[in-house]
């Protein structure tokens, strides 16, 4: 039998829901109707309760960020979060407020059972870990090394940064092992990323973690085309659960003695099993954006580490991902803001190169600036070796060298007509390449924009016409089939001479049909 804690502003809905709550065997310990009466009385209480089950329409604060607010202060205590007719909007609310279950209302006692019994579980799974981790540290004497990054916030980036990590320290260094871990006990999406639709996970590992293996462990590891091994989460996110504090420490430290750098993606939310990832790390690292929520969640979630005995606050740092230039909190305010320790290096945003390669599930089509960063960040972070650059020295000015180049002045104004001339005309054809390359940036465009209209039975031709610019659309024609979009469109010309030359753009995009 679990105890609960029930806050509902609406009396016949509160006595329902503990009607609803004795008959799934919980008792109601007490009930309140504010969201600050409650988080008063929680810090005295909190040991006697096993759940709180939170109705919606709350005054002071709203349902979610009393959740986010509850989870942060007491990670081990289990909420649960009632709402009229859930939407998918709610679940993913809950998802980001670390909500155990959401309970549809009108209630069903099928669903209010499930629900209820699966948050007291997860309660005393993590109140038992705590307490187990209080009593065995865990030591270790392995040689590789391992990083963890985790999520202050869902949407912050985690598993693309701890991809390219990945990539980068192969890159740099071909000798050594490299491993990726994907232990987000939600969202375990390091499969679609690299767009590995069958696989083994973690999961196959569990049936024989006791006598578990070298061999074995091999055979359920990825390699991935640039060299790096990948260890997959679950194929389903609640599986992650299943994942005991045992088993993670017997699979991480397997890989530790095997690989010479572990790369885990813990997610946003915290479970046994990352949980262990974070203690045993070397270096653990809090992804955050530059917004105030998620600066405060990272600062949320180091305190949340230092509660639980996993990591002390001084010892996690905190990458700042995705900062525009744009945004009105650039990197020093950031800073600032979140409290602590901060790497130098921040990741720009780069919605266009890395919604290419998601979309594509090739994390290699990422090139350029942007990787370059990541390289750079992985220097700091001290998992991707420093290259070496040499740059040959500038020749030395000499009186014989300045006296010839004085003599040639004359033979160069000579030439300097007929080279005007050619430079021009270069000049000309590279401004006309670049027309017919920005054509195919748009028709790749409009074709993308097209297929995501589509998908969701919109207009193709509409959305592809209405993120072209006006200089291209009179040249364009758009053609939507069953599974593609088709765009073509016509390269401007600068003049009646290049006119001779004009060509066409034909590109397409498939379409993703929405279920």
């Amino acid at each position: 039998m679990g105890v609960a804690i029930l806050i509902s502003a609406a009396d016949n809905r509160a006595a329902e829901i503990r009607a609803s709550l004795s008959d799934a065997g919980v008792e109601t310990y007490r009930q309140y109707t504010s969201t600050s009466a409650l988080l008063a009385a929680l810090p005295t209480v909190q040991s006697e309760i096993d759940l709180v089950v939170i109705d919606q329409d709350l005054e002071p604060m709203n349902a979610w960020d009393l959740t986010r607010e509850i989870t942060s202060r007491f990670p081990a205590l289990a909420t649960t979060v009632v709402i009229d007719s859930p939407t998918p909007d709610d679940y993913s609310r809950a998802m980001d407020s670390n909500a155990r279950s959401v309970i549809s209302y009108p209630l069903q006692f099928e669903d209010v059972n499930q629900k209820v019994h699966s948050a007291l579980q997860w309660t005393k799974t993590v109140r038992s870990a705590v307490q187990e981790r209080q009593n065995d540290s865990g030591s270790s004497t392995l040689k590789g090394r391992m990083v963890t990054l985790s999520g202050s916030k869902g949407g912050t980036g985690v598993t693309t940064l701890a991809t390219h990590l990945a990539i980068q320290a192969k890159a740099a260094s071909p000798e050594k092992s490299v491993v990726l871990v994907d232990l987000d006990s939600q969202k375990p999406d390091v499969s679609i990323v690299l767009n590995v639709p069958q696989y083994r996970t973690i999961s196959d590992l569990l049936g024989v973690i006791d006598e578990l293996t070298s061999r074995q462990l091999e055979d359920v590891l990825y390699t991935a085309p640039q060299g790096y091994s990948v260890l997959f989460g679950p194929l389903n996110g609640e599986e992650s659960e299943l994942v005991s504090e045992t088993a993670a420490k017997r699979i991480l430290g397997m890989l530790r003695s095997r690989f010479d750098l572990v790369i885990v993606d813990t997610g946003s939310t915290m479970s046994e099993s990352n949980s262990v990832a974070i203690e045993m790390a070397d270096d653990a690292y809090i992804v955050a954006t530059s917004d105030v929520l998620s600066l405060r969640g990272a600062k949320r979630m180091s305190q949340l580490w230092k509660r639980l005995g996993i990591r002390p606050t001084e010892n996690s740092r905190v990458i700042l991902n995705k900062v525009d230039k744009k945004q009105d909190l650039q990197p020093e305010a950031s800073r600032k803001i979140v409290g602590l320790p901060v790497v130098d290096q921040y990741v720009p945003e780069s919605i266009r190169t890395i919604e290419l390669a998601m979309n594509r599930r090739d994390p290699s089509l990422v090139l350029g600036a942007w990787s370059s960063r990541i390289a750079r960040l992985g220097v700091e972070m001290g998992i991707v070796e420093q290259q070496l650059l040499t740059v040959p020295d500038k020749p030395k000015k000499t009186r014989a060298s300045r006296r010839s180049r004085k003599s040639e002045k004359g033979s160069s104004a000579i030439e300097f007509v007929g080279v005007s001339i050619l430079i021009g005309m270069i000049a000309l054809i590279g401004f006309q390449t670049i027309l017919v390359g920005m054509t195919w940036i748009f028709a790749t465009g409009a074709a993308n924009e097209g297929a995501r209209a589509a998908a969701v039975g919109k207009s193709a031709t509409a959305a592809a016409t209405s993120h072209t610019p006006g200089a291209w659309r009179s040249g364009m024609s758009v053609s939507e089939g069953m599974d593609t979009v088709h765009v073509k469109m016509d390269a401007p010309t600068i003049t009646k001479f290049s006119k001779d030359f004009a060509f066409s753009i034909n590109t397409s995009a498939g379409i993703v049909r929405e279920e």
